[in-house]
């Protein structure tokens, strides 16, 4: 192969491994975080907060991490608020690394891009661009029901 022509036909492979890499990242940059398909809508998931793993949700600010369930393949993360507990799904809206519990009413992206959070799911602080996906709960008594609808 002539010289003129091994550069040009290497020239056009670079770039088109170039773009495509490119485009990777900036998707993975920029997504809103992974969805969690489930085929059940209307799953629900109820914890018992007298379960030694649950205690920490029975005092006020208490908050915890469930792993992947019915409601979010990615997992929970938990607060509670006096008489009502959150659920939001566990993943930063920046790009869908997980979060550390709340702390102070806070939860901040495992990331380390400071991506950080309130009681109320919402972005306080970038890179994370959106609210959390927050998930309907209902508290009885121990018993925590939370809902995928």
């Amino acid at each position: 192969m002539k010289r003129r022509k091994f550069l040009k036909t290497s020239a056009k492979f670079l770039c088109a491994c170039t773009a495509s890499t490119t485009i990777g990242i900036i998707q993975s940059c920029t997504s809103n975080g992974p969805n969690s398909p489930n085929e059940e809508d209307d799953a629900e998931l109820i914890i018992d907060l007298s379960n030694d793993e649950y205690t920490s949700l029975l005092n006020n600010g208490g908050s915890m991490i469930i792993e992947s369930n019915v409601i979010d393949t990615r997992g929970l993360i938990l607060i509670r608020n006096n008489n009502n507990i959150s659920a939001f799904a566990n993943y930063c809206t920046h790009a869908g690394y997980s979060l550390n519990p709340f702390v102070d009413g806070v939860s901040v992206c495992t990331s380390g891009h400071g991506g950080r959070f309130n009681t109320s799911g919402e972005a306080i602080s970038g890179p994370a661009n959106s609210n959390l996906t927050q998930y309907q709960t209902e508290l009885d008594g121990n018993q925590l029901r939370i809902f995928k609808t």
